[in-house]
């Protein structure tokens, strides 16, 4: 995933999905590369295995130090705006609710 911030407020402002990226995907950017930085977890082989009939397969996990929350954002990727990014160290934090837009009621 390649998540896109602004870098003032660290507030998410769009993503790129994915467990892998080739370079065309690395050269991509949202919005104005002066307001928005971006950070990018790429995906590394966990596991490799193969059944009884030969048949191949491949197990991934998160090459990032969030690997928990990149989880669980790849199962719900829209959750990701619960998000924001820490200016200082780049990871992910979650949002509280009250300051969380998409989680206010339509009432406010």
């Amino acid at each position: 995933m390649i998540i896109f911030y602004n870098l003032k407020t660290g507030n998410i402002v769009g993503t790129i999905e994915g467990r892998i990226h080739h370079e065309s995907h690395l050269k991509m950017f949202i919005g104005d590369k002066k307001e928005n930085g971006k950070i990018v977890c790429q995906w590394k082989v966990s596991k490799r295995w193969e059944n009884k009939k030969g048949e191949k397969f491949v197990e991934y996990e998160p090459n990032h130090s969030q690997k928990d929350i990149f989880i669980n954002i790849d199962k719900k990727p829209a959750s990701i705006y619960n998000y924001k990014i820490n200016l200082k160290t780049k990871e992910l934090l979650p949002i509280p609710e009250p300051e969380n837009p998409k989680m206010q009621s339509s009432d406010n």
